[in-house]
């Protein structure tokens, strides 16, 4: 067996035997409306829909990653419900991605002990296990292995390259980092290296631009119309609001360093003060890793296009546009690997010497590290056991968040207090949570509707969603569904009507959903097609 294939499988054990926690672990959170609800997933809806830019599927998903959706929707016609496939396949694409970061380290001029020792480490690192575990962020393993490829494969096999670059895209946006450092190795490597000679490299490298630039036009459109759009900004203060990204920045180096701070569902306070411990390290941290890519780009040093992938990675989550759960540890997936190299790049002359003055204490060091990462993550695992699990971890790090309300909300459930149950969803409500759907339809808290105190409350998350979308005309099916449930749990069964009756004059894979809604308010469905009801006053 070669040392490539050698390294392959033991990353795929390594792999299976740190994940194994999580193999059996359930659907979660937006895993039901990017696989298990999602017609054109589940195979109720033709996988052409899938490709139309401006179809259904982009607004159930609020992106346009049709490559995401057709491997769920292959997925799922392999392995159906059965969670154990679909976890199976992301984690075969994690260990792909760690052995694509092996080969690119490599080419960058790292020894290979060196180079495996950073896929490993990204293999095993705590911080990616939100990003493995959870079923529907297949869409982060499969963006990164093939934007990957794509920089392995540029200078020999352009062509190959562009089709996965594009293919990367379509995955998921955060692939658009590929480009930039494209551009930098191509300029430190003298613009002469393989393929890519002179003029030729520029054109290759002009295709791929072109290529973002559109799936960018894309992208933004289904964002804007998406409800994360509407998300309000961290804070009215723009100052705050800049702050606040440069102090993601320090949390997100303390987590990939330390692994410190990592939660599901995080809540982190804007950055307020001037003194924000968090926003002194962003800055602290941007400073020196600029300063270091421009001391890499004037020595020629391909360091500089990994600080260049981790500083690029970081802008989409950076809350410049604003979206639900500002900071993630998924988000740290494609930085991560930036940070890795660009840290062993610039170490390589100090490790090599200790590798060759003490080779026996360097391999126990690295496996220690690795051991101790491991250990770390295997924690991590098990928290994707269960939604509950999740909830708890949540709420154990972030005991004023929305997490942390509805579990309370839930205690108070089940003790039958009804004040304090509505009094922690209110709160919940106050710290953004709006899923009326969710809460009707938990165990322990929809039988609490019918109380005063209960209904208003859910009357509320829903008058969001009425005040999101009724000022829209444009509205696709699966919005129309989603205003006629919020219209149909505060009492206007009549604009609720409307809405669902719009929905089925639009026509799409969401008619039967619709009609059940319509039966259900008593109302027969007209079943004309390409007539537009009126809008409620």
């Amino acid at each position: 067996m070669s040392r490539l294939g050698a390294c392959a499988a033991a990353f795929l054990v390594t792999g299976f035997v740190l994940y194994a926690g999580a193999l059996e672990g359930p659907f979660v959170s937006d895993d039901f409306h990017y696989v298990v609800n999602n017609p054109f997933v589940n195979g109720s809806a033709s996988a052409r829909g899938i490709l139309d830019p401006g179809g259904e599927a982009v607004t159930l998903v609020e992106n346009y990653a049709p490559v995401h959706l057709l491997l769920h929707r292959a997925a799922w016609g392999a392995f159906g419900p059965d969670v154990w496939g679909h976890h199976v396949l992301n984690l075969v694409l994690h260990a792909a991605a760690s052995l694509v970061l092996v080969l690119l380290l490599r080419r960058s001029g790292l020894r290979e002990a060196a180079a495996a020792f950073g896929g490993a480490l990204f293999l095993v690192h705590p911080a990616n296990v939100e990003a493995v575990a959870w079923i529907s962020q297949l869409k982060s393993s499969a963006s990164l292995t093939l934007a990957g490829l794509a920089l392995l494969a540029l200078e020999r096999r352009p062509a190959l390259a562009s089709g996965a670059f594009a293919l990367a895209l379509l995955a998921k946006p955060t692939a658009a980092f590929a480009l930039p450092v494209a551009a930098v190795l191509w300029w430190l490597r003298g613009g002469t290296a393989g393929g890519l000679a002179g003029g030729r490299g520029l054109r290759w490298l002009a295709l791929w631009l072109v290529l973002f630039l559109g799936f960018a036009a894309v992208e933004l459109g289904a964002f804007s119309r998406a409800s994360g759009a509407h998300i309000e900004a961290l804070d009215p203060d723009p100052w705050v609001r800049l702050r606040t990204s440069v102090a993601f920045a320090g949390r997100y180096l303390a987590m990939a360093t330390t692994t410190w701070g990592l939660s599901a569902f995080h809540e982190p306070q804007p950055a307020i003060s001037l003194l924000d411990p968090w926003w002194l390290l962003g800055l602290a941290a941007i400073g020196a890793i600029g300063a270091r890519t421009v001391h890499a780009l004037r020595r020629g040093r391909e360091e500089a296009a990994w600080w260049v992938w981790a500083g690029v990675s970081f802008l989409p989550v950076a809350q410049f546009f604003p979206f639900p759960y500002p900071l993630a540890d998924r988000y740290l997936y494609t930085i991560l690997p930036g940070l890795l190299g660009g840290a062993l790049l610039a170490m390589a002359p100090a490790l090599e010497r200790l590798g060759a003055r003490a080779p026996r204490a360097s391999l126990a060091a690295a496996l220690v590290v690795l051991a101790l990462l491991a250990v770390r993550a295997h924690g991590r695992v098990d928290i994707w056991r269960s939604s509950a699990l999740l909830q708890a971890d949540a709420a154990r790090h972030y005991p004023d968040g929305v997490s942390a309300h509805l579990l309370r909300a839930r205690r108070a459930a089940m003790a039958r207090d009804v004040p304090a149950a509505t009094g922690a969803l209110r709160a919940a409500l106050e710290r953004g949570y709006d899923r009326f759907d969710a809460v009707l339809g938990d165990p322990l808290l929809g039988p609490l509707a019918g109380t005063p105190e209960f209904d208003a409350v859910v009357s509320g998350m829903a008058g969001r969603w009425v005040e999101r979308l009724a000022r829209r005309d444009d509205l696709a099916q699966a919005e129309l569904l989603t205003l006629a449930l919020a219209h149909r749990v505060r009492g206007e069964d009549r604009a609720a009507i409307l809405a669902l009756e719009r929905g089925l004059a639009r026509g799409g894979p969401l008619d039967p959903a619709l009609r059940r809604e319509l039966r259900r308010l008593g109302h027969a469905p007209s079943g004309a097609r390409g007539r537009q009801p009126a809008k409620p006053r």
